[in-house]
């Protein structure tokens, strides 16, 4: 699934969509989550702070939120974020550069798809709502997998749709009725917030992920809902060299 048309590549299109909403994409997710997305964003911190990380890359960092919050909530943490929209990135910065103490982030434009990061160098990596986007599922994957250390562990957070019949049905409605028409109200992006929603429906069917993650490598594959099934953590760890 393509945001915009079937001819251009996805990893363009998703690009171009992300820097046409990044001035209000902020905004946009706390309104449609009703907040719920901070909540979650903790909830990856704190799982990541367990493993007492210190070099961590956060892949589809976006506007910087996860990464702004491993590098204070981390101790000694440094970080790299990385994302193909330089106008996210540019919000990111922006962030960055209002706290009065400035962490340890570094920020690159970049295909995560082909990563210029050396080979088992990191402890941790990141991946926010992003995983869906990717061009190349596996590809992205073997990346991750490429860059981590031995025993280095992968979390991904990525929406999902509700198993509970009721909850479904309204999520669905909400998704495909609701949140373009907001999205649309304030990004003047209608088809961003139309391919958002799709997406999510077609990465949680097509992908049973924990299975992904076995075949890229990755050992103690595991998933933790969050909110009734809106969205999942999955955590990889991997395999011994």
């Amino acid at each position: 699934m393509k945001p915009y048309n079937k001819e251009e590549p996805k990893k363009i299109q998703v690009c171009r969509m992300f820097n046409n909403i990044a001035p209000n994409y902020d905004r946009i997710c706390h309104i449609l989550s009703f907040n719920i997305d901070r909540f979650w964003r903790k909830r990856l911190v704190k799982l990541v702070s367990e493993r007492k990380p210190t070099y961590i890359v956060d892949i589809a960092t976006g506007t910087g939120d996860v990464a702004i919050s491993m590098a204070t909530n981390i101790p000694n943490s440094q970080i790299v974020g990385i994302d193909l929209s330089e106008k996210m990135l540019k919000v990111a910065q922006q962030k960055i550069e209002r706290l009065s103490i400035k962490p340890n982030i570094r920020l690159l434009c970049e295909d995560a798809e082909n990563l210029s990061l050396s080979s088992n160098t990191f402890d941790v990596v990141t991946i926010s709502f992003g995983i869906r986007n990717f061009e190349n599922i596996d590809k992205g994957l073997s990346e991750c997998h490429r860059i981590l250390k031995e025993n280095g562990s992968l979390f991904v957070m990525e929406f999902s749709t509700p198993k509970h019949k009721v909850f479904n049905i309204l999520y669905r409605f909400y998704s495909k009725h609701i949140l373009p028409l907001i999205g649309q109200v304030i990004s003047n992006d209608d088809k961003a917030y139309k391919y958002l929603p799709e997406s999510i429906v077609e990465f949680d069917q097509e992908h049973e992920f924990t299975k992904l993650l076995q075949n890229n490598g990755f050992d103690s594959c595991t998933s933790i809902s969050l909110s009734n099934g809106i969205a999942h953590i999955y955590i990889g760890v991997k395999s011994k060299i």
